[in-house]
């Protein structure tokens, strides 16, 4: 998605430094025992010694997973296949930048669907800006003139911006990681933020002005309620209402003009829009349900209808979206090495050690953890954000642009 983290940074004197990663220590297993069986012939001759046989051990147990989990993996599959390919055509000289919702009229019959697609789309032209993201070349996405107009009407924008990951249930990491940028100065109110899914309700929750230790107890709500009832096909009527019950009525004044939330719309291809100016606090929420929906698991259709688009996560075409500030620090709640992501700031990789496997996270992101699991969760952001402080003071690298 990028290439390093100093081209984050252009026009820094002194750039940010993600913590070198350390290795994790060789794990050892124990190997397995053949299992060994006698088997006795049909000779009429009984005083015949037994024969002895080696047979191959039986296969392991087929891990059982949820309808949840399954839906969630595939679709995080997908994910991950897309920034992987976007990566490698980046980082390839020879190649072409991605551009993933351009389209061929040559290569579709023109529908009368399409007809009508195209026209509605030639007529709200003037009213759409497509920008390109200047970390991750080939990244591109849409944004209204009423979204650019909120971001330029702030009068003071502090720098680096703060970009947080899709990352499901593993929210708790995000709000260990908001903590403490709050608490040593560098989130201010002026700070630009931007978030898929996951990310883009941390986002909201900092914009509120709430603790980050009233939204974990908040989201322990929610994991108690998924626990007992289920996640698949509820989960998202479960968040809205955890949402609206959390955030503030001003929620949404707030937030224009700061928080980035994005989503994907996806008609013919995927394709990234990014909303920052809400009419209301139910826009708000509607706009972070959207930008976490994974089709089948948030609720029982393919697709969410926003703003009359239909849309999908938006993770699946910006996993870390791009702030307005001239800097971005971006936060991944998964390790991002794993993934194929550079230049990413604080995730797992800062203090690799002690951790749980990319097995568990992706369970825990999928299926809510115990309560135990989602304090460590907090704790294991808030430890990954010290690390990457300590390379990057908050007096050297925080700035108020006017």
């Amino acid at each position: 998605m990028a290439s390093s983290l100093s081209s984050l940074f252009l026009s820094n004197p002194r750039p940010l430094r993600p913590s070198n990663p350390k290795h994790n220590p060789t794990q050892f297993h124990l190997p397995l025992r053949t299992l060994q069986t006698l088997t006795f012939s049909a000779a009429k001759n009984s005083s015949q010694t037994p024969k002895l046989t080696t047979d191959p051990p039986p296969p392991p147990p087929q891990e059982k997973r949820s309808f949840a989990v399954a839906t969630g993996e595939l679709f995080l599959g997908i994910a991950t296949r897309i920034i992987k390919r976007r990566n490698g055509i980046v980082n390839n000289a020879n190649s072409a930048p991605v551009v993933m919702f351009e389209d061929k009229e040559e290569e579709r019959e023109l529908s009368y669907f399409w007809r009508r697609w195209r026209r509605r789309k030639e007529e709200g032209a003037a009213s759409v800006v497509v920008l390109e993201d200047p970390v991750g070349p080939g990244v591109v996405w849409e944004q209204r003139l009423e979204d650019v107009e909120a971001e330029r009407g702030r009068k003071v924008v502090t720098s680096p911006g703060f970009s947080f990951s899709a990352a499901g249930l593993l929210f708790p990491y995000h709000l260990g990681v908001a903590k403490f940028l709050i608490e040593k100065g560098y989130i201010k109110d002026t700070t630009p933020l931007a978030g898929s899914s996951a990310g883009a309700i941390v986002c909201a929750v900092v914009a509120s002005g709430a603790s980050m230790e009233e939204a974990l107890e908040a989201t322990k709500i929610l994991a108690e309620d998924c626990r007992r009832r289920g996640t698949a096909f509820r989960l998202g009527a479960v968040l809205k209402d955890v949402l609206e019950q959390f955030l503030p009525d001003d929620v949404h004044t707030r937030s224009n003009g700061r928080v980035r939330v994005a989503v994907t719309e996806i008609l013919w291809r995927p394709k990234g829009l990014l909303v920052d100016r809400f009419d209301s606090k139910e826009d708000l929420i509607n706009a972070v349900f959207t930008s976490s929906f994974i089709p089948g698991y948030l609720a029982p259709r393919p697709a969410t209808r926003f703003r009359n688009r239909l849309c999908i996560d938006g993770g699946l075409t910006l996993f870390m979206p791009p702030t307005s500030a001239a800097q971005t620090v971006r936060v991944c709640a998964f390790p991002a090495t794993r993934l194929g992501f550079e230049g990413i700031g604080i995730s797992p990789d800062c203090n690799p050690e002690n951790r749980a496997t990319p097995r568990e996270l992706f369970n825990w992101a999928l299926e809510p953890a115990e309560d135990h699991v989602l304090d460590k969760l907090f704790e294991l952001g808030y430890i990954d954000a010290a690390v990457w402080a300590e390379e990057n003071p908050v007096e050297e690298i925080v700035r108020d642009d006017y």
